[in-house]
């Protein structure tokens, strides 16, 4: 894709935010438009723009209005009621961001949107006719899981602003169903990311590039918070770097849903064919230019009859004896995994240990970036450290 152009109309009083957070763009490869309200309204009515960030309605509106394919994110300042609640929720906006926020998040928040609006591009200049059954559902997944995902995400947010108080004050039974809602909502997010990511790595697509990231800020805070409930009762072991507790980032260059996806799969497996109850211990190791991460359950490991298949299509890793539940193991998740993990340049293997299984995979360590160092630590888990 070309170069994204980007229309940042903000209102603020201090004209340099802007100027600080159009060079940040600029610098992340963005051609960005620094305009006030009248000025943008203006050159909307001239130009399209790929992406228009403001928290500004009339300008919002008027973007969505000459032209619907515009994304749009609308900044809203958890301080003071700029905007009236009811406009916001109701707004066309594809995404929004709160105030204060770090310009990281906001790379984070254009990028998803950037991602949404090639995926409706390619998906239109598709020619349907010559296409197979299947990758007309494959393509279909797609729209839908990631036009869902962002449906959830504005949904989180307003729940988010719900329990901080943004709408006025509730009770604590009202505030406990808001954490409960907002448990559920990060849940459907995991299942849409979950589907998007398994749509991208059936098919032979290349055209979800690799981000900078942070392994532990983005990718396993947000898996460990998304799956809590489940790990709940387990003895969670974790290597001490992926708590941030070093105070150093691991930064890496890859796709953030196929990672997440197959973080997500590693652990719903341990949970799912471990001891009940038992242990689950997550390991990391740099070393170099790539990193070494492992998941490991107790339990039974998988029988060695099984192994040598163990990652191929619809092969599922039961450790039971029992042929139905063999029958209903991961079936395509590991092979996917496998996929993904080798997209991402990487490889994965099984270890059976004597008292359970372990999946040991590498991914490159690509630290292109710098990132805040200091990073969330409080997590809902009771957690613990081993050597793995």
């Amino acid at each position: 894709m070309e170069k994204c152009e980007i229309l940042l109309a903000l209102s603020d009083k201090a004209p340099h935010q802007s100027m600080t957070i159009g060079a940040f763009l600029e610098d992340k490869g963005y051609q960005v438009a620094v305009m006030d309200s009248g000025s943008a309204i203006e050159i909307l009515q001239k130009k399209n723009f790929d992406l228009v960030i403001t928290n500004l309605l009339a300008v919002l509106e008027k973007a969505k209005e000459l032209n619907s394919e515009t994304m749009a994110i609308l900044v809203l300042d958890t301080r003071c009621k700029s905007i009236p609640t009811a406009h916001a929720i109701q707004s066309s906006a594809d995404d929004f961001l709160f105030k204060p926020f770090e310009l990281t998040e906001l790379e984070m928040r254009v990028i998803h949107c950037i991602e949404g609006m090639e995926l409706k591009q390619k998906n239109v200049k598709l020619e349907w006719v010559e296409q197979g059954f299947n990758d007309k559902i494959l393509n279909m997944v797609k729209i839908m899981s990631h036009d869902i995902r962002g449906s959830l995400l504005s949904i989180s947010a307003t729940l988010k602003l719900l329990s901080r108080g943004y709408y006025g004050k509730i009770d604590e039974g009202v505030g406990n169903g808001v954490k409960e809602l907002i448990a559920k909502t990060i849940g459907l997010i995991g299942i849409t990311e979950e589907y998007l990511g398994r749509s991208f790595t059936a098919s032979d697509d290349s055209e979800t590039q690799g981000e900078a990231l942070d392994l532990v800020r983005d990718i396993f805070i947000p898996i460990l918070k998304e799956l809590s409930p489940e790990l709940k009762g387990h003895h969670l072991l974790i290597e001490p770097h992926l708590l941030g507790m070093s105070k150093k980032q691991i930064p890496l260059t890859a796709n953030r849903i196929w990672l997440k996806m197959v973080f997500r799969n590693l652990l719903k497996n341990a949970i799912k064919y471990g001891d009940r109850e038992g242990t689950i211990a997550i390991g990391f190791k740099d070393n170099g230019s790539s990193y070494q991460l492992n998941v490991y359950n107790s339990g039974k490991p998988i029988p060695e009859e099984y192994r040598e298949k163990l990652f191929t299509k619809f092969m599922g890793i039961g450790n039971s004896q029992n042929r139905k539940e063999r029958a209903n193991g991961t079936g395509l998740g590991l092979y996917l995994i496998k996929n993904a993990i080798q997209k991402l340049g990487g490889e994965i293997r099984y270890e059976a240990r004597e008292d359970g299984s372990n999946f040991i995979f590498t991914i490159p360590a690509r630290p292109t970036f710098s990132v805040d160092s200091s990073l969330p630590i409080g997590i809902p888990l009771r957690l613990a450290t081993a050597d793995n």
